[in-house]
């Protein structure tokens, strides 16, 4: 069976594989407003990345309302500056992973949306399952946003992003 952990793995083969495909793409086609959910891909990939540092070193730690991002979508430059982001959320959610053990797991955490100020009573599994499922809904849309360019957008499925636990790509032969 699948646990939390596998699911983040694959979580950041695909977001690392999204970040290579951007960096192929003029940064103006990358920070283009498509009146997305976030208008442009940037925006879109910042909001993945930030929303699994709001859910790993706030919710869970019973901060979830006073997060603060570091900064502005705008102030991303380039892809380069977002891989650094994404390596320093990373690094802080594989610590905390390798260091969960199952009562943490099943800990209670109250997660407040940020939005709207509605409070849910959730597992720490359970926030963290939620932050996976939201970087899902967004590559769905990064992959109709690639498509309606006519780029080909990387693969996604599970099958193509399976790391071993230390990180390693396993093989799909």
């Amino acid at each position: 069976m699948l646990d939390i952990r596998e699911l983040y793995r694959y979580s950041s083969s695909v977001r690392r594989r999204f970040l290579e495909k951007m960096a192929t793409l003029p940064w103006e086609d990358v920070t283009k407003n498509r009146e997305a959910s976030f208008y442009s891909m940037r925006n879109i990939m910042i909001h993945i990345i930030d929303n699994e540092d709001w859910i790993v070193n706030w919710v869970i730690r019973g901060r979830s309302t006073e997060y603060k991002r570091t900064r502005r979508s705008e102030e991303y430059a380039d892809v380069q500056m977002i891989r650094d982001h994404l390596d320093e959320v990373e690094g802080r959610t594989r610590g905390y992973l390798e260091e969960a053990d199952a009562d943490e797991l099943k800990r209670r955490v109250n997660l407040v949306l940020l939005s709207s100020g509605e409070s849910f009573d959730l597992s720490v599994e359970e926030s963290l399952f939620q932050s996976f499922t939201e970087q899902l809904y967004h590559m769905g849309e990064l992959i109709a946003l690639l498509w309606q360019e006519d780029f080909e957008p990387p693969r996604m499925q599970y099958f193509y992003n399976r790391q071993s636990e230390n990180g390693a790509r396993i093989s799909s032969s």
